[in-house]
């Protein structure tokens, strides 16, 4: 299966999802991520501001912010390019390109080595860390960047374990559905 011919297949099923069973998962994805070691670790943590056929991480980003986290959200500033950009508050976000709320310009840009965590979208994923994006390559310019450890979000009913890969696909650390939170890599010896 092409990447193309699985992405329609995924956006087709999501589109299906109840509303209910989306909200009841993506609030269950968010308790998972703010009960792990390695969200109460990081200290700077770049988060997706997600869409309508994403996880909602509108409830993540605050609750990082009331946990006194320096959060970042991405500034798309050319196709496939992105920056980490702070914001203070939720009135930093407007409406940017392809409709996704994103920073103001004027907030401060984070190099992606002063991140502590990077919380990833996808079309789909697995266990694995294995990712299907949207198709613009702009994690998979990102992550090489950082040093610290990315986490992707997806909800159980997208999971696949059948994504094609190629040699540029960057694979997460840790995966989260709304039944739990697996490490993707092999423990460090």
């Amino acid at each position: 299966m092409t990447k193309q011919t699985l992405r329609a297949e995924v956006i087709a099923r999501a589109k299906n999802l109840s509303p209910v069973y989306c909200r009841e998962a993506d609030e269950a994805i968010c308790r998972q991520v703010i009960r792990s070691d390695v969200y109460e670790q990081a200290r700077t943590i770049f988060c997706y501001v997600g869409t309508e056929r994403e996880i909602d991480t509108m409830r993540l980003i605050h609750i990082m912010m009331r946990d006194g986290k320096s959060v970042a959200v991405p500034l798309c500033v050319e196709k496939g390019v992105m920056e980490a950009r702070r914001i203070e508050g939720m009135g930093d976000l407007v409406s940017g390109r392809y409709g996704i709320l994103a920073p103001r310009l004027r907030c401060e840009t984070v190099p992606p080595e002063a991140l502590d965590l990077v919380i990833v979208p996808c079309c789909t994923g697995n266990a694995r860390g294995e990712r299907l994006g949207y198709g613009g390559g702009y994690y998979d310019r990102f992550l090489p960047r950082t040093s610290c450890p990315s986490i992707l979000l997806c909800r159980h009913q997208l999971e696949r374990n059948d994504i094609p890969l190629e040699a540029h696909d960057v694979q997460a650390d840790y995966f989260v559905t709304e039944r739990g939170m697996v490490c993707c890599r092999p423990p460090e010896e």
